[in-house]
């Protein structure tokens, strides 16, 4: 099929922040789309911010299922008996399930597994993007599909401009046990560790603490359905992590045991793919004391790119008790101090590495 023809006709079942940013981004490239949610003024938010117009009498020829996780295998099985000439996908974060239920209707070969590995801290229509999974993985399981219902889920990641991964549904629930659900666990339980903790000491918290926590501010009802339908994969992944605190918990030497858990770590880390999908890169830090008054995060910026120095990537570090923050700029190794000359002459404060 042509790129036109793969330009599906498509409805999205479910207007949350997935559903809701698929179909502004599918609008946006000219996809036709419909999209519907079982909550009258979800779907009528949806449609108002353009992902989607009122489904007529044409029916799809692909229907994407983006609700919660516990529905979306009863909701796909509805889809595939409900469309018999459409291609059913999904954006949930575990597919085997799914699969299997797929492949209960008789009708497995018109349903294709995906997953887009991108999200927000927020949820609902209000928080869509249409911008939402650009240069961000999306997982296609082909499962028992045909090659061209393949091709049609294919079509939606491309237009979204997706970096498209296909694996079996088996091995991606797997792989993103270890890589976003056990996380999600991990920086809650970080975060639920500060309930005795008096708020001046939570004070005290640094870049660090909010880095591993950014995430545990995540919807519980969606991760509990997630859960759910992951379980094995995601027991055997906080297995694997409570077996390295215990370890160092029952270490006679604490600090050598530290110290083998930091050095694996950092093995690890380093292979976690960095800015837009490629791999990590040893960015130079340059920090610098931002008073807290309005428009100067802007200027600093402006006076690093008047120099011709590109920032790959910033931290914000801000005490509530304090008038100034630390803003890391990240840039080449081979033009760190040159920024931090210049930054230094325009009367910027450059703290101590």
């Amino acid at each position: 099929m042509t790129a036109q023809e793969l330009r599906s006709r498509t409805h999205i079942l479910g207007a949350g922040l997935i559903g809701s940013s698929v179909g502004i981004g599918l609008v946006a490239e000219g996809w036709d789309v419909t999209i519907e949610d079982a909550d009258a003024q979800a779907q009528t938010l949806a449609q108002s911010i353009g992902a989607g117009g009122q489904l007529g009498a044409a029916e799809p020829e692909l229907v994407i299922v983006a609700v919660p996780p516990s529905a979306t295998p009863s909701v796909v099985a509805h889809a595939l008996d409900t469309w018999p000439g459409a291609v059913v996908t999904d954006v949930a974060s575990v597919k085997a399930p799914i699969a299997a239920a797929a492949d209960s209707t008789g009708h497995g070969d018109r349903y294709v597994g995906s997953h887009p590995m991108a999200g927000r801290e927020l949820s609902g229509g209000l928080a869509a993007q249409g911008d939402l999974f650009k240069a961000r993985p999306w997982v296609i399981c082909p499962n028992g599909a045909t090659s061209q219902a393949v091709e049609r889920v294919r079509a939606v990641a491309h237009a979204l401009q997706c970096d498209i991964v296909q694996m079996e549904a088996a091995a991606h629930d797997a792989a993103v046990a270890r890589v976003s659900h056990a996380p999600q666990v991990a920086a809650s339980a970080v975060a639920a560790a500060l309930g005795p903790l008096h708020a001046d000491d939570v004070a005290l918290a640094g870049q660090g603490l909010r880095d591993v926590t950014r995430i545990a501010a995540s919807d519980p009802k969606m991760w509990a359905d997630i859960a759910r339908l992951n379980r094995s994969a995601l027991i055997a992944t906080i297995d694997h992590i409570i077996g390295d605190l215990e370890d160092i918990r029952d270490a006679d030497d604490v600090g050598e045991a530290v110290t083998d858990l930091i050095e694996r770590g950092r093995l690890e880390v380093a292979r976690i793919p960095g800015k837009h999908g490629r791999p990590q890169r040893a960015w130079t830090p340059v920090t610098v004391i931002v008073p807290d008054v309005p428009g100067q995060l802007v200027r600093l910026l402006g006076e690093a790119a008047a120099v011709g120095v590109n920032v790959e990537d910033i931290t914000i570090e801000h005490s509530p008790r304090q008038p100034v923050g630390l803003t890391t700029l990240h840039v080449l190794p081979s033009r760190a101090e040159e920024l931090a000359r210049a930054l230094t002459d325009n009367n910027w404060e450059i703290a101590a590495p």
